[in-house]
């Protein structure tokens, strides 16, 4: 079976992904900056920095696949605050993940790379189109998939890589605000596991679920099939900012109108 190495692992994201990785029957490997909470039995607790070369080669070495989900996920962050862990931190997971010779890099990516998209009215929007960031954060997320694909090209594809654009990764939806871009714990679940078992060199998929509202093409080639929708769920929140900055972009795109 193989063994995944999940960075970040004492964060949401992992936390919400975690139960399909052990239904999965995955070897994990847990690695954070602070002690990963309720680990699941067997699993490896590994703490320390992704930026750390040494740390990171030891950490790698034996594993078949990293899922990288280590990042600051600051949508409002500035380059100063995201070029430690999501500039920096995404070349020393590429570089140790190779050296190691990893057969698959899950690469935690962002529908903010391609925000912009939605911003100029462009949808429903096709994971294939180049990135068009709308914040620094998506321009972070856009160097790692670009980062991503040279590692797969520079190793002769024995390092394949899938990017997963994640949107808004809720047990449910707070508000109309994120019913575009929610994904539900199901479908997180689906996505990731396919991703790692899928036979692909190299992918962008958009991490978000069926929603019948939504702006982002779902077309894949790992199997991913989402089920959950936003729209099932009611007495949200009406207001439609989010946590995500395209609330501020689309409001300001209206007043230029």
């Amino acid at each position: 079976m193989s063994t995944v190495l999940v960075t970040g692992a004492a964060g949401r994201v992992a936390q919400m992904a975690m139960p399909g990785l052990v239904s999965a029957g995955y070897d994990l490997r847990l690695l954070d900056r602070i002690e990963t909470p309720d680990p699941p039995e067997g699993a490896q607790v590994l703490v320390g920095d992704i930026t750390d070369r040494t740390f990171m080669a030891k950490a790698s070495d034996g594993a078949d696949v990293v899922l990288h989900l280590a990042a600051s996920p600051g949508a409002r962050a500035t380059y100063e605050d995201l070029r430690a862990p999501n500039l920096d931190g995404v070349d020393v997971v590429m570089q140790a993940a190779s050296d190691a010779k990893v057969r698959r890099v899950v690469l935690a990516s962002s529908v903010h790379a391609a925000g912009a998209y939605v911003e100029m009215g462009n949808v429903p929007v096709d994971p294939a189109w180049p990135s068009w960031p709308c914040c620094t954060y998506g321009a972070s997320k856009a160097f790692a998939e670009a980062l991503g694909r040279r590692y797969v090209y520079r190793s002769a594809k024995e390092l394949t890589v899938a990017c997963l654009r994640f949107g808004a990764v809720q047990p449910q939806p707070w508000s109309v605000g994120i019913r575009t871009c929610w994904i539900g714990p199901s479908d997180l679940r689906q996505l990731v596991t396919k991703s790692i078992d899928a036979d692909v060199a190299f992918g962008v998929y958009h991490g978000i679920s069926r929603n019948l509202s939504g702006h982002w093409d779902l077309a894949n080639d790992v199997g991913y099939e989402p089920t959950e929708d936003a729209e099932a769920f009611e007495n949200l929140d009406p207001n439609p900012a989010t946590s995500m900055c395209l609330a501020d972009h689309l409001a300001s795109a209206k007043q230029r109108a």
